[in-house]
């Protein structure tokens, strides 16, 4: 054979003797990359150490992280911050949560919680409601506002003026709160604090409202009357009415 044919033979099978040595090389190297990625996702550097919950009092948020299995000495990459997210807010005492990672090992997450503000009178009898309308789950003696609509109806949930009504309530001075009832008729709202019937027309400008009208309870008024509170700047207030409202109960 020509021996230059036999030289580049030899050229030829040594080059594919190195491409396979270096294929070999680079395959070893990706399953050791591999292989360390796997052992450090299950490691205990990089386990979770810590689960700090905030803010949980009413919610079940602790038993719904534990059935997730995120508890100590599990992978802190196996914990999906959107995930955990998405589950805790399906609770409807919560209404934000707060997921933090900070590493090697500690899981922070931040919860806020609804409180009730109100009992409402619903087509499903009486439910205790947040400021945002979410239905809670309490005892049926706790002492709250009532919302009913015209003449004690049921209300719907979604009625379009009902949140903003609430929202009253959280204005209120607190020392008028339980005594207090509230009847949506449409858009427009009427109430019944301390023993006056309150005409608050829309539900628009309720913080000035409750403003005045712990005024008009201090100074200006007796039990029985009854205040115009359709534009706060320019209250009215009418005496010597009979207004008794009989103040309906959550169990009724």
């Amino acid at each position: 054979m020509d021996p230059r044919l036999e030289e580049r033979a030899r050229e030829v099978k040594e080059k594919e003797e190195r491409k396979a040595v270096q294929r070999a090389v680079w395959l070893l190297a990706i399953l050791a990359t591999l292989g360390l990625g796997i052992w450090l996702f299950h490691s205990p550097y990089l386990a979770v150490r810590r689960v700090m919950v905030t803010g949980q009092t009413f919610s079940s948020a602790v038993e719904y992280l534990e059935g997730k299995e995120v508890v100590e000495g599990v992978p802190m990459l196996s914990v999906d911050e959107d995930s955990l997210r998405q589950g805790l807010l399906a609770d409807p005492w919560v209404t934000e949560v707060e997921i933090q990672k900070e590493w090697p090992g500690t899981v922070r997450i931040d919860i806020t919680e609804r409180y009730p503000v109100a009992w409402v009178l619903t087509g499903e009898g009486w439910k205790a409601v947040s400021a945002d309308a979410v239905v809670l789950e309490v005892d049926m003696e706790e002492p709250m506002p009532h919302v009913t609509g015209l003449a004690s109806a049921p209300l719907d949930l979604t009625h379009p003026s009902l949140e903003t009504t609430l929202g009253f309530l959280e204005h209120l001075r607190p020392d008028l709160l339980i005594s207090t009832v509230l009847e949506v008729h449409g858009p427009q709202v009427t109430a019944e604090v301390a023993g006056r019937i309150v005409r608050l027309g829309r539900a628009t400008d309720l913080d000035e409202k409750a403003r005045v009208l712990g005024v008009l309870i201090d100074h200006h008024t007796d039990p029985g009357s009854v205040i115009n509170l359709f534009s706060p700047l320019r209250p009215a207030v009418y005496k010597g009415i009979n207004t008794e409202i009989v103040l309906p109960l959550p169990s009724s």
